[in-house]
């Protein structure tokens, strides 16, 4: 799975006012600098966990807070803005809980009680969250109740981390959190979360339901490690890179570890190239291209190369493949 950050001009500033380069800081958690000249680049789970760590390695408290607060979430996450369009905060958090995963590698785990609802957070493979990011989800949850209801005086009834807190956070939260190692917590009365949203908008939640679903139903449709390898491949290779080594650095991870996790699901790296220069050549072979021409483009010497190659993919030849398109 892949998810998008915006790394543009106005993060770049954004981050300069707190004293940490965003360029630096991409090149600690390992991710290409061509992510800070793209708007829409997109990390791997591992690149954006790598971040994520970085960034709490350098967050002031204050800005932590501040990026954490509803009118800054929900402009960069649409999970956030369909929960404010909810009609209380009950389907609001119920909303955020279902979409969180497509937004980051984050699963938010929700527990019904008699009087409350208990929410935790934790990465998608059961990790703890860095404090950064946990403070973040505490403190924008929060947010968004107090916005969508219209009550900034709405308090959680319990916080629990195995973190310390900064003193800004515990201000906005309005309640001390309980140290405790056996997990994280932010709970909320069922009363305060069934008051009516002044901010429910039927006719936005329409349009981003579909969208949601939509983007919820690939990401089940897979989420392997292979997966991710053949997408990077299909774009690397028209560029003439194919080997492993250029590979696992394009995705922010040691060769060992591109090797390892491809073993852990049955496969291989040179399975992985070869299945996929099979997948692009069976499409170039529709268009009018010439077998050169395919050959470059999947990083092949010449047609002859192309030619032996397909033969021990598929068991037949280009030209019989071809007749019976």
């Amino acid at each position: 799975m892949y998810y998008n950050l915006k790394f543009d001009e106005s993060s770049a500033k954004t981050f300069e006012q707190i004293g940490v380069n965003l360029e630096l800081l991409l090149r600690e958690a390992e991710i290409p600098p061509r992510a800070v000249q793209n708007s829409n680049f997109q990390l791997t789970a591992d690149q954006y966990k790598g971040f994520i760590n970085a960034m709490d390695r350098h967050m002031d408290k204050q800005f932590i807070v501040a990026i954490s607060k509803v009118d800054t979430v929900a402009s960069f996450n649409p999970e956030f803005f369909a929960g404010l369009c909810a009609e209380n905060g009950m389907k609001c958090i119920e909303r955020i809980a279902k979409f969180k995963i497509i937004i980051a590698p984050v699963r938010m785990n929700v527990v019904e009680g008699p009087d409350r609802l208990q929410i935790s957070y934790a990465y998608d493979d059961g990790s703890s969250l860095p404090r950064m990011m946990l403070v973040h989800a505490h403190i924008s949850i929060l947010s968004i109740i107090r916005k969508g209801t219209g009550v900034e005086s709405l308090l959680p009834i319990k916080v629990a981390s195995e973190y310390d807190y900064p003193d800004e956070a515990i201000d906005y939260l309005g309640i001390s959190p309980i140290k405790s190692k056996k997990g994280n917590e932010i709970a909320f009365s069922k009363e305060d979360l069934k008051r009516p949203f002044i901010t429910e908008n039927n006719r936005m939640w329409d349009y981003l339901e579909s969208e949601l679903n939509q983007r919820l139903r690939e990401l089940e449709v897979d989420l392997s490690f292979s997966s991710t390898v053949r997408k990077t491949l299909l774009e690397l290779l028209p560029a003439g890179i194919s080997d492993a080594d250029k590979i696992s650095r394009e995705l922010g991870v040691s060769k060992r570890t591109l090797q390892r996790r491809l073993k852990e699901e049955n496969t291989s790296f040179n399975e992985q190239l070869n299945h996929t220069r099979e997948l692009m050549v069976r499409n170039y072979l529709r268009m009018d291209m010439t077998l050169n021409e395919i050959a470059f483009l999947i990083n092949y010497s010449d047609a002859k190369s192309l030619s032996r190659a397909f033969r021990v993919w598929t068991g037949m030849s280009i030209t019989d493949y071809r007749s019976e398109m």
